[in-house]
């Protein structure tokens, strides 16, 4: 295409591609193309951070956009092998034989009427990116679409969670593991079940508030969880909470542990909603 880059052939996405595509795409490649990989080189390597670092920016990506349906435009006028500066010399020929004999300002009337040439026009036709077919909708589907937004800590509506793998599967089941295995073992202590004596007074005070630790447990466990691992961490999380308080734990731990997850849960679905409700407000 003209000499431009085409950042999607080199993720090997369509046009079309959500952020997460974008992202899935880089980190598969990356690890391919490395250069400490066999098969990697830094050219290549650099390129595909190239194409992440354009993709992944709604504004530098909505500018590749619009060059490669220039590149695209450019092309096709290239394949139709028009000579529009012959064009304009025929057209302006024509125009004088009609103008002889007309006086110098009937002439003047006469090409202010008669607009931009036709080179002119078929230019500025292909100039406004009005490319056919496939690239007109993608670029209606793109303005459609929320624009992306910067993940913050606080919003975990605005997160985008890692693709789940074998890793941060486990990672998120033993994570869970030892939290909820942590904040049972206090709940057996609170209700004076083989508590330390170093540790009497204090885990007895602890009884009454036990519900606000196995909720908080449970919503930090399901929101790093869901970091790692998506929806499928907080599948296992729930699991995790089933496993250890039906193996002697205390009661109450899987009733609160699973409020939690609920929490974060309807942060997620609320955030979302605002978002959505916001951006067609816009509109």
């Amino acid at each position: 295409m003209a000499e431009k880059i085409n950042y999607y052939q080199v993720l090997g996405i369509p046009r079309s591609a959500s952020q997460s595509e974008v992202k899935n795409a880089y980190r598969r490649l990356a690890k391919e193309r490395h250069p400490d990989h066999p098969s990697g080189s830094e050219e290549e390597f650099g390129r595909l951070q190239e194409a992440n670092a354009v993709l992944s920016d709604p504004e530098r990506r909505r500018r590749h956009d619009e060059e490669l349906d220039l590149a695209h435009a450019a092309d096709q006028l290239a394949s139709l092998n028009l000579d529009f500066g012959s064009l304009d010399d025929e057209v302006s020929r024509k125009r004088r034989e009609r103008g002889r004999g007309r006086s110098r300002e009937r002439e003047t009337g006469a090409a202010a009427e008669s607009g931009p040439s036709m080179g002119e026009r078929l230019r500025n036709r292909f100039r406004r990116g009005d490319a056919p077919g496939e690239s007109a909708d993608e670029g209606r589907r793109d303005r459609q679409r929320p624009p992306a937004r910067q993940a913050r800590w606080y919003a975990p509506h605005d997160l985008d969670p890692e693709p789940v793998t074998w890793k941060t599967g486990t990672l998120s089941f033993l994570g869970a593991f030892a939290a909820f295995l942590a904040v049972g073992q206090i709940g057996l202590w609170a209700t004076g079940a083989n508590v330390p004596p170093t540790f009497a007074l204090g885990a007895t005070v602890l009884e009454p508030f036990m519900w606000i630790l196995y909720t908080l447990a449970g919503l930090l466990a399901a929101y790093f969880a869901y970091r790692a691992a998506g929806w499928i961490g907080l599948g296992l999380v729930f699991v995790t909470a089933l496993v250890v308080g039906g193996s002697g734990g205390p009661e109450g731990l899987v009733q609160f542990t699973t409020v939690g997850i609920a929490v974060l849960l309807a942060l997620i679905f609320l955030g979302k909603r605002r978002d959505r409700s916001a951006w067609r407000g816009r509109r």
